[in-house]
């Protein structure tokens, strides 16, 4: 596959690789509440029986070969992350996640795209978010020549946990998407908890109806065999012109282009059209546009089981522009939702 590397570096998220994953691992192997970056192991109280396992654990994370002795020459996460980093190959979905300029925060919020595939939305994005957090805008796969769209959900949404895990050195736990990216936001902090056992926080701005066949509100949206075919048409027909431009030399022309962003959001549309997903533990936010709000709502509610934290706010407005158009507001329900998740977490029992 011929990507274009697109990726600069994240100025809010310290190159120093999976420096807090390592913390993370420190804190368990040596028992102890935390770990920082920045903690030795010596000084941590660890010794040669600590270090065999820990490296062990660092191992079997990243799939890498390790001595013991490679704590005396990183003995902190920090330079544990760099020389993890330096053994570990770069993950190709990592070309897909886009840092948003202006952001000072350190805690990363990946931002998935919408039916278009573009991470230009994130533009849209104002100056308060951004102090607290680092966001990431993550684009589709097979905007750019030579790409090829992933073919289902379960490819999308793996990539793309692979991707931003690849660029921010831990596992997303704030994911957030436009749209049909609130679907996919979705099914990336599904990972998250599988992997984790942690519950993300999902922030969802105007997500379809769940199991719509037309990933918007219609009266008759059920998926049938006859949507079916008509979906599986449209991709076939933009996949085979994409492919006859490309061959032809015309794949950068404006049609080409353009033919090149059909052929994405078709494949799009036939991974997701129908698609609703199944609970699970999470704590999650839906900002809802008062066009849609009536079909998705509810929805939502009732999607949502008793180990799921849900918040609906309804935005005067269309879903057309709806970002564009409520910036702050959007910005100020986003911000004001994490920091009271914050402080439910600070809260809670030790043993969940």
């Amino acid at each position: 596959m011929n990507v274009r590397p697109i990726i600069q570096p994240i100025r809010a998220i310290p190159s120093d690789g999976p420096a807090h994953v390592i913390a993370g691992i420190f804190a368990t192997e040596l028992q102890i509440p935390t770990a920082d970056i920045d903690d030795s192991f010596f000084d941590l109280g660890g010794d040669s029986l600590t270090a065999e396992t820990l490296v062990l654990a660092v191992q079997n994370r990243f799939g890498i070969k390790l001595q013991t002795s490679v704590l005396l020459a990183a003995p902190t996460p920090r330079e544990f992350g760099r020389l993890v980093a330096s053994l570990t190959p770069t993950h190709p979905a990592r070309q897909l996640i886009v840092p948003v300029s202006g952001g000072s925060g350190h805690e990363p919020i990946a931002m998935i795209h919408g039916i278009s595939g573009s991470a230009l939305f994130a533009n849209r994005f104002g100056k308060r978010l951004k102090e607290k957090y680092a966001v990431m805008a993550v684009r589709g796969m097979g905007l750019e020549p030579g790409e090829t769209p992933y073919s289902n959900l379960d490819e999308i949404s793996a990539n793309y946990f692979e991707g931003l895990t690849s660029v921010t050195g831990r596992h997303p736990h704030i994911i957030g998407g436009i749209c049909l990216g609130g679907l996919l936001a979705i099914e990336v902090g599904r990972l998250t908890y599988e992997v984790t056992g942690e519950r993300p926080a999902l922030l969802l701005i105007d997500p379809p109806p769940l199991g719509s066949a037309w990933l918007k509100p219609i009266p008759d949206d059920r998926m049938t065999a006859s949507r079916r075919r008509q979906i599986t048409r449209k991709v076939v027909y933009w996949r085979l012109l994409r492919d006859g431009l490309h061959a032809a030399g015309l794949g950068q022309t404006r049609i080409g282009r353009h033919t090149r962003q059909k052929a994405f959001k078709s494949a799009l549309v036939r991974a997701a059209a129908g698609f609703s997903p199944s609970s699970y533990p999470c704590d999650i936010l839906v900002l809802a546009s008062s066009e849609w709000s009536a079909a998705t709502v509810e929805q939502y509610r009732g999607w949502a089981s008793e180990k799921t934290r849900i918040k609906t706010v309804v935005v005067p407005g269309t879903h057309d522009k709806f970002r564009e158009a409520n910036m702050e507001a959007i910005d100020d329900e986003i911000i004001a939702f994490l920091a009271a998740r914050d402080v439910a977490v600070m809260r809670e029992p030790a043993s969940l």
